[in-house]
This record gives structure tokens, C-alpha cells and sequence, in this order.
């Protein structure tokens, strides 16, 4: 539920916090004192298209924040959680959605940025406004049909359904792209087939390349390679100034002098171990000299190979694990390919199955939803009746339809207003009085089954008369009991129900229109309602 409203320089309100209760909570007030700016805010929250219109004169920017309590309902939870939301048990969800005069605006769930889709998806959960321009949506023969799905507790069967419809639907598209496009299968079988014969044929190894291109670079400065091993083999152990017939004649010396003073021991040993060494590094030279080839064939044969290597990895993959990965799979489509009229034989036989799964599941959808259409019938009937409208009659017409994704049914709302008239399509009913009416008690009969935690009514009681408003009071207040309820209104008698009353006011700040908004204890509602009513209300007891 809706537990607090913080609004930010959004019309006529520069700075208000309003919280909510439980059950039904009234918000009244003078025609043009603000209510609309409430009813803006908890659409702009629930993902609406804002404007810069909607901020306060003088200000950059406008906002609204809201807390929701939502720990009961586990498909909220769901949503946020497949989305990448944080939420912990029992904290509440934060809402807030910012605009600036540009337009442009930004959305947060719990702090984290989100896109205005996904912010609308989850507004539409918890939030379901109902006001005069929602008979458009009511309108909606498909609505009509959720409506009915929903007060039968059908939304199993349907989306059992709808899974299996898009299963059937998906093994067609397979089976169609398989047999209309034989000569493009039978080109993409040669095209697997001359690719892997190139991939094979080279035969390539892993860390080949880089084995060749070592080598390849060797062979191709083996000239300049033996010069300078030369050098370092004259320097070392040549005939005319070389290194190592002068240390070991300073080895001799060493050893002479340290046998003189033993503290010169250890320089002794260091000199005749790295002798030792640069000796090593004389052998090792002298090896790799002996091993230093000038091969022109070979050169060219590893640079044909680096060469193909080259052009197999512009084709496969920029390495040669790359073009092994990419072989596997050309090697499985191929596989896919060649047994194709195998896989069209397995998807004929699924799709036999799953058409008579599907020919029973949209039977029994059809035929539980003209027993719920009755139940539907007759429980509306009652409510519009009990909403001043003694001689109504409501009727659902259940015709077969191209099978889509809802099943066999096409679905119609049909009102009779008045004794010995035609029956109306609900969509070209033009009665506003008649259309308010029929939402509440639609609301009426699903409260409970609605998995939207708080409804929204916004002025649901205009163009009805005082004797109904009271019936409309009654109803909002029997809702209450399975939903939170905010309400606006005009009506006294519905103000009365109240389990919390919200008065906005306008008033006066530092020379400019302000709205305030303040939860009213009994005698400041004694005098709401008065005021309401216009005149006096010592007798009107508040419920």
C-alpha cells in the first residue's frame, strides 16, 4: 500500500508530505484549491508522461516521492527482483521521479536509475487510478475479457494457455522456415561443407602460429643473428683480446693472494664463479652457432603456412581457438542441416500434439468462461441496481474468434440502462453517470481479487446524485476492506466514510498561491463536510 506522498514544486504545491492509512482515504477540498496536483503526482509515480508544465512557477525542477509497504505482494517482489532492484524484507520501496523545465526528467526505484518503462510497469502494480477518463480503458473489448478472467480466478487456465499457443505458434514458424526455404538449406549445406574442408585440410594446431612466426623471424635475420653471435664468441673465446684467458690468469692470482690473506677468500670465489658462468655463456653461443641455418625453401614454405593461418583467421576467428570453436559449430549446423527432414518429420508430430492440447485447453477456457460470464452478470446487476439504477440490465456476449493468444473468445460488455430499450454496446455508452457508476461496481465485485495493492478513484462520484453518492460512500468503504482506497471527492456522503481525511487548502506564501494539504481530526471534518453539504452538519454523523 501507499504509505506517504512527498510532492516538490508540482503545480500550486511547493513542499508537501502526506501520508496514508489503511482503508479508505478521503482527499476534499474548494474546486481549484489543488487536487488535481495530487491526482498528477501519484500519476507521474505510477509512470505517466510528465511535462514541464507541471513545475511550480519559478522553480528549475518538480518532484514526487513515494513510500510503498509491499513485503504481502510477491509479484511486485518478482518484477523488481527479475529487473536488478535491490529491496530487503521489510524496508519500504522507494519511488521518486524528477523533471526539469526542459522536459527531460529522471527516474529512481530504491536509489537505483531506471527506465521510465520499467518505472510504469511497476506503477501499474501498485497503483490502479480510476477516474472518469479510465471508461476509455474500460471500453476495451480485451480489458472486458481480463475483467471476466480475473473475477473467475481464470488467469491460471489463461496463461496455461497462452504458453501453450506460443509453443504451438513458435514449432510453426520452425517447420515453415524449414520446408519454404529448401534450396537456401541446401546452399548453406555447401557453404558448411567448403568451409570445414578448409579448415581441415589446414590442420592447424594450437600455438602454432606463434612456434612459426618465432622460427620465421629467426630464419629471416639468421645473417645478422651469426655476426653478432660471432662477436660475442671472439669477445668471450677468440684468439686476439678475448676475455676468458685474461680472467683465468686473474683466477691463478686470486687464488695466490687469497692463500697470502684468507680475507680475500671470498672475492676468490666470486671471480671463479662467475668464470663459471661467462664460460656457460661461451658454450651456450658456440651451441646456438652451430644450430644457425640459412634456409631460404624453409623460409618461404613457413611464410605460405603463416600466410594461410593469416587468411583462415580474417574468415573464422582471430585465433586459432577462435577457428577450432567456429569449426565445431559450422560441424553442428551442418549436422542440423543434412537431417532436416527428420526435424521437419519430429516438429509435424509436436505440432499434432500440441494442437490438441491446445483445441482442450481453449474448450475448457470457453466453457468456464461463460459459466463466470453468469456469476459476472448477475453480481454487477446487483451493484448497479444498488447504485440508483433500479431497472438495469447487464449482459456479456461470448461469440467465437480467430484463436489468438486469449483463446477461441471474443468477449462484449452490453448494458440496458433503462426498461425496454436496446441493449448497448458498453463502448458506446455516452452516460459519464453510467460509465462511473459501472467502474465502482466492477471494483466492487473483483475487490479482493485485484492484485493492485492500492485503487485510486478520482472524483469516481461525479455526475451522480446525493442519494447515489451515499451508496457510492457504502461501496468504496466495503473495498476498503480488501484494498487501500484513495479517494477525491466532492460528495459529503462519501466523505464521511472515511477512515482518514485529506483536506487540501490554498492559501497565501510570501506573495505567492500555496497548497497545503493536513489530515483533519472529527470537528475540523464536522466543518469539511458542512461546507460541503453548505450548511449545517450537526446532525450528519461521520462513520
Amino acid at each position: 500500500m501507499l504509505k506517504e506522498l512527498r510532492i516538490f514544486n508540482i503545480i500550486l504545491i511547493e513542499n508537501a508530505a502526506i501520508a496514508f492509512q489503511k482503508g479508505l482515504n478521503v482527499i476534499t477540498g474548494e474546486t481549484g484549491s489543488g487536487k488535481s496536483a495530487i491526482m498528477h503526482a501519484l500519476s507521474f509515480i505510477a509512470g505517466a508522461r510528465g511535462d514541464s508544465g507541471l513545475i511550480r512557477k519559478g522553480c528549475e525542477k518538480g518532484a514526487v516521492e513515494a513510500a510503498f509497504e509491499i513485503d504481502k505482494h510477491s509479484h511486485i517482489l518478482e518484477i523488481l527482483e527479475a529487473s536488478g532492484i535491490e529491496h530487503e524484507a521489510g524496508n519500504d520501496l522507494i519511488v521518486r521521479r524528477e523533471i526539469g523545465l526542459s522536459g527531460k526528467g529522471r527516474a529512481f526505484i530504491n536509489n537505483q536509475m531506471v527506465q521510465i518503462s520499467l518505472l510504469k510497469r511497476i506503477g501499474e502494480s501498485l497503483l490502479g487510478i480510476v477516474g472518469q477518463h479510465a471508461n476509455q480503458h474500460l471500453q476495451s473489448t480485451a480489458h472486458q475479457r481480463q475483467l471476466v478472467n480475473t473475477f473467475g480466478d481464470l488467469e491460471t487456465a489463461t496463461l496455461q494457455f497462452e504458453a501453450a499457443w506460443t509453443e504451438e505458434n513458435e514449432l510453426r514458424k520452425q517447420l515453415i522456415e524449414l520446408t519454404n526455404n529448401e534450396a537456401k538449406r541446401l546452399r548453406d549445406i555447401e557453404v558448411c561443407l567448403r568451409e570445414l574442408n578448409e579448415i581441415e585440410e589446414a590442420n592447424i594446431k594450437e600455438g602454432e602460429d606463434e612456434e612459426l612466426f618465432a622460427e620465421y623471424s629467426r630464419l629471416t635475420n639468421s645473417e645478422e643473428i651469426a655476426q653478432k653471435a660471432d662477436i660475442l664468441i671472439s669477445g668471450l673465446i677468440g684468439e686476439k683480446q678475448s676475455i676468458l684467458p685474461v680472467l683465468n690468469r686473474q683466477k691463478k692470482i686470486l687464488e695466490d693472494l687469497s692463500a697470502l690473506d684468507p680475507s680475500l677468500i671470498e672475492a676468490a670465489e666470486a671471480h671463479a664463479s662467475a668464470l663459471l658462468e661467462l664460460e656457460e655463456v661461451a658454450h651456450s653461443l658456440k651451441s646456438y652457432q652451430s644450430r644457425l641455418e640459412y634456409n631460404p625453401e624453409k623460409t618461404l614454405e613457413i611464410n605460405e603456412r603463416l600466410s594461410l593461418i593469416n587468411a583462415l583467421k580474417r574468415r573464422y576467428g582471430t585465433t586459432i581457438d577462435e577457428i577450432r570453436n567456429y569449426r565445431t559449430q559450422v560441424s553442428e549446423k551442418l549436422n542440423r542441416l543434412e537431417n532436416a527432414d527428420i526435424t521437419i518429420e519430429n516438429l509435424k508430430e509436436q505440432i499434432e500434439a500440441i494442437i490438441d492440447k491446445n483445441n482442450h485447453l481453449a474448450s475448457s477456457l470457453t466453457v468456464q468462461r461463460k459459466a463466470v460470464s453468469l456469476k459476472f452478470e448477475k453480481a454487477i446487476v446487483k451493484e448497479l441496481r444498488a447504485l440508483n439504477m433500479p431497472k438495469v440490465e447487464f449482459q456479456i456476449e461470448i461469440t467465437p474468434q480467430k484463436r489468438d493468444r486469449s483463446g477461441d473468445d471474443a468477449l462484449e460488455f452490453y448494458l440496458l440502462p433503462n426498461l425496454g430499450e436496446h441493449k448497448i454496446p458498453l463502448k458506446n455508452c455516452a452516460s459519464g453517470g453510467e460509465l462511473s457508476r459501472m467502474l465502482l461496481a466492477l471494483h466492487t465485485i473483483l475487490a479482493g481479487k485485484e492484485k493492485t495493492p492500492t485503487l485510486v478513484f478520482d472524483e469516481i462520484d461525479a455526475n451522480i446524485g446525493g442519494e447515489t453518492a451515499s451508496v457510492v460512500g457504502e461501496k468504496l468503504k466495503e473495498i476498503e476492506r480488501k484494498q487501500q482506497i484513495i479517494c477525491i471527492t466532492h460528495f459529503p456522503q462519501v466523505a464521511r466514510q472515511a477512515s482518514l481525511h485529506l483536506q487540501i487548502s490554498k492559501g497565501e506564501k510570501r506573495g505567492r498561491t500555496v497548497t497545503t494539504v493536513k489530515i483533519i481530526d472529527d470537528d475540523q471534518r464536522h466543518q469539511e463536510l458542512a461546507r460541503m453539504l453548505g450548511g449545517d452538519l450537526s446532525s450528519y454523523a461521520i462513520r
